[in-house]
């Protein structure tokens, strides 16, 4: 397959290997597989307390992924699985615009860092991986979002406006920009952050991380199309590239590295030969000569793959040279990062990972890569303490700038940011992950890089993006005395909707709050006095909130670990509902009847229940153990119609052999049976729904790539089971959801929501406006007519309850409105028409920019208008309705 498919998409993997790996991992020089090293890290997590070790959680979260992305089997499946599920939801989400199905979707939040009421960590608002500058335009800059796709901004980051939408994944990794045509830009479309973990996984090579490889634009980004260089490596698996270089002066000259090689091209991406076979982590240029690069390849340990070393060209990437530095090929170094002195292109730096993930040492030369120093670490700068730890996650997070004027002052960022002057001999802290010392950089450095026209000087982090006109060392005796960081960052944040969140949960109230849970930022609350604010601390996962009183909200972190506070995060306690000191799953979930106010149920090995909003709880199964022990709750629901109605699903565990199970009670939990006869048991159960109307019926949807197997219902209390999966695309359906009334089912899956309705047999796309993102969960707001969606890279979307209610088998064409608009790229000035408009109807025109403000109200009484706002620069919704119908049109100013 030398061409890559409409629809390619990125396996996402949520995080990597960190810190420490060695005492969970063991390698012993050969391949793991996915299941060998859930079962490593459960042996390791039986002996020690988590709460005292650092550096498992992003293990954590990769695993939670990998465990949406596998087969039946607990195996990461052959790329063109993904990629032929893919093409078909884009398939289905493209029908849209000639469908008569009236429901777009439009942007929720969060839009602006929110207030910080964790009371320790700094907050941002989503992972951004790499960042490009306007060669001669001060205040246009690009920036890569790990899950969000590539943000522009005209205004020096005031405002931001999303250029990848509608490309088949929404990961960037590089963006290289044509110095003589800025218009001209490529990008790596992969998130190549989480390559260290299973690079050989299960024994197939560089198939963890699917990537689309390279993308281009002639048009600023308007539109894109795949370059050569997009699905032609080895073992039919999509490109990871880390890297992306254009020539300064012979602009068609491109150079490109990644997980499977050195590549280059002569022809501006339309060709590319294959001109080193290794595993390369970094690429940089020399700053005076254009034709010299520098490269690094590297070792990965737990797939006993690589080769740790430094390559030299002198001819734009035509050949190379392996030069001499010392660093251990394989077993020691993991992965390298490079820079060049922009005073002296003789000195080369280069900060290397251990096999701990952490600090091994600079290795430096003077004479532009002929010899090379080896500087050993006096302090482990990529550990997240004040150097003394050991390990790190420089296979996650690793950058490496040097001052443009002074070749020994050299700045590294890991978990937090360090400083040299010396020449990396020594070094002293910049920042700090919490806010313990004063305002910081927030957590897990990707990338630090100079504005060549202004010397402002950017982060990016897991937090988002910071600005600073000068990066200022300070030092640990000042900073335990009380004297704050002198470095002044700027969050450049606001405007741009990226986060990536595990649940959500609404008010269910003319209130409108919402909680949601995200990866790396804590949980975010929103409420209609108070806007958007983080609260409780850590990863956010499950949440709830009380529908009598909004102020009062229940959220949680990894394995179980909840928080309420009854003034909107302001203040909280623990809820100490493990009772039985149960294993939790990654994300548990917790569960109201609204029926019963304050009635709240959690899964952990078994259910509990509180019936005082958290205060107590009891527990209401014994459910059987198997050898390995008691498999944690993936998924609970209680009836609406009946309380006494429960069914928690319990998830697989492939590494023990261990099948998934369903238990569903009629009791209230006096008494469960096992129903899962007549449903998969190998496969990773997502959600369980019990009808909105009818306790007697209910759904469970899966994750996995198991082709047919996707949703099953029940209209027996779980005696028999009728597989519901129909046209679904081959994707994991990470949450199924029942609407008021009990007629139409929704599927959230990892492109597109799907509607079903009662009596019908198809699956209807109805993703209109949403970008091609994973979504991971739906909650509904009956009193606000509002469906809600959480995205894991582009926050919260809504939608009308009704439109998706009236949807479907039962509207025709002239119920729709069928809206054009053009330019969809302007200044302002755009023609709407409305094709099937009645004569003499009155139809509403709203504008509304990518913060989901309304900027223009007016009416249209036409066919074909003409519409003069004045607006900034980003991007806007069109939205049109009457007194039943709407329709809603995206388009961007410029």
């Amino acid at each position: 397959m030398n061409k890559v498919k409409v629809g390619i998409i990125c396996l996402m993997l949520l995080a990597f290997v960190e810190t420490h790996a060695q005492k969970f991992f063991k390698n012993e020089n050969k391949t793991m597989s996915f299941v060998e090293m859930q079962r490593q890290f459960d042996t390791w997590k039986k002996g020690n307390d988590l709460h005292k070790q650092k550096n498992w959680k992003y293990f954590k979260r990769w695993e939670a992924d990998m465990e949406y992305h596998t087969d039946a089997h607990g195996k990461p499946v052959d790329p063109a699985i993904y990629f032929d599920a893919i093409a078909a939801a884009i398939n289905d989400k493209n029908k849209l615009s000639s469908s008569s199905i009236p429901v777009t979707w439009l942007p929720t939040g969060p839009f602006n860092n929110p207030v910080n009421n964790t009371g320790y960590n700094e907050i941002g608002t989503g992972r951004i991986n790499c960042i490009a500058f306007h060669p001669s335009d001060p205040l246009t800059y690009f920036v890569g979002v790990a899950q969000g796709g590539l943000w522009k901004t005209t205004n020096n980051g005031q405002s931001w406006i999303p250029l990848t939408d509608n490309l088949p994944i929404t990961r960037v990794s590089d963006i290289a920009i044509n110095p003589l045509n800025p218009d001209e830009i490529y990008i790596s479309l992969c998130d190549f952050e989480y390559m260290g973990v299973g690079l050989n996984l299960n024994g197939r090579k560089r198939n963890t991380h699917y990537g689309m490889g390279v993308f281009k634009t002639m048009d600023g980004g308007i539109t894109w199309t795949p370059t050569g260089l997009s699905f032609q490596l080895t073992d039919g698996d999509a490109s990871l590239i880390r890297k992306i270089i254009i020539h300064p002066t012979n602009t068609s000259n491109v150079v490109a590295c990644g997980a499977s090689g050195m590549y280059t091209s002569s022809d501006a991406g339309g060709t590319w030969n294959h001109v080193l076979d290794s595993l390369f982590w970094d690429m940089t240029q020399d700053p005076v000569n254009p034709d010299i690069l520098y490269a690094a390849t590297g070792w990965v340990m737990n797939a006993n793959d690589g080769e740790a070393a430094i390559y030299k060209s002198t001819n734009f990437g035509l050949t190379w040279t392996k030069l001499t530095t010392g660093i251990p090929p394989t077993g020691s170094v993991q992965r390298i990062r490079l820079a060049v002195a922009p005073s002296d292109p003789n000195y080369i730096y280069a900060i290397t990972v251990d096999d701990q993930t952490g600090f091994y040492g600079f290795y430096k030369s003077t004479d532009a890569g002929t010899t090379w120093q080896f500087i050993p670490p006096a302090l482990n700068i990529l550990a997240s303490d004040e150097g003394f730890g050991s390990g790190g996650q420089g296979n996650y997070d690793l950058s490496l700038y040097i001052d443009p004027a002074d070749k020994e002052r050299v700045i590294t960022g890991g978990v937090n940011i360090w400083g040299s002057v010396d020449g990396a001999q020594t070094f002293n802290p910049v920042s700090h992950w919490t806010t313990s010392y004063g305002p910081s950089c927030h957590a897990d450095v990707h990338s630090i890089n100079i504005q060549p026209l202004t010397g402002n000087i950017f982060a990016c982090t897991d937090g988002g993006l910071y600005r600073t006109p000068n990066i200022i060392i300070h030092s640990w005796v000042d900073a335990n005395n009380g004297i704050p960081w002198p470095t002044q960052w700027t969050k450049l944040n606001d405007g741009r909707q990226v986060s990536s969140l595990y649940r959500l949960a609404s008010s269910r109230n003319l209130d409108g709050s919402l909680v949601a849970g995200a990866q790396d930022n804590s949980t975010y609350f929103y409420s209609q006095a108070n806007s958007w604010t983080a609260i409780f601390g850590g990863d956010g996962m499950d949440n709830y909130i009380n529908p009598l009183s909004s102020s009062t909200v229940v959220g949680s972190s990894q394995y179980g670990n909840f928080n309420q506070s009854f003034d909107e995060g302001l203040t909280s306690s623990g809820v100490f509902a493990n009772i039985n000191n149960e294993v939790a799953e990654w994300t548990s979930p917790i569960i109201a009847d609204y029926n019963i106010p304050g009635l709240l149920y959690i899964g952990f090995e078994n259910v509990v229940k509180s019936a005082d909003d958290g205060f107590n709880w009891t527990s209401i199964s014994a459910f059987p153990t198997s050898g390995f022990g008691n498999n944690e709750i993936s998924a609970l629901a209680v009836s609406n119609t009946n309380s006494t109605v429960l069914y928690a699903a319990k998830r697989v565990r492939y590494e023990y052999g261990v099948p998934g199970s369903m238990y569903r009670t009629l009791n209230g939990g006096v008494t469960w049976q096992d129903v899962t006869p007549g449903i998969p048991d190998s496969i990773y159960y997502t959600s369980v729904e019990i009808n909105n109307a009818r306790s007697n019926e209910a759904c469970v949807s899966m994750a996995g790539f198991t082709a047919g197997s996707k949703v099953y219902r029940t209209s027996d209390n779980g005696n028999t089971w009728q597989n519901i999966s129909y046209n679904l695309p081959n994707l994991p359906v990470n949450c199924v959801k029942s609407l008021p009334g009990g007629r139409k089912l929704l599927a959230a899956t990892d492109i597109g929501i799907y509607e079903l309705d009662s009596g019908t047999t198809v699956w209807n796309s109805i993703s209109n406006g949403l970008p091609n993102v994973i979504i991971s969960d739906i909650e509904i707001n009956s009193a606000l007519n509002k469906i809600y969606i959480s995205t894991f890279g582009r926050g919260i979307w809504e939608t009308d309850l009704n439109s998706v209610l009236t949807s479907g088998w039962n509207v025709t064409a002239a119920e729709a409105y069928d809206v054009n608009l053009y330019p969809s790229v302007n200044n302002g000035t755009f023609t709407l028409q409305l094709n099937n408009i009645k004569a003499g109807e009155n139809v509403s025109l709203s504008i509304i920019d990518i913060m989901g403000k309304q900027v223009y109200a007016g009416e249209l009484h036409q066919k074909e208008s003409k519409i003069h706002v004045n607006l900034p620069s980003g991007k806007y919704f069109a939205k049109v309705y009457g007194k039943q119908l709407s329709g809603v049109k995206s388009f961007v100013v410029q």
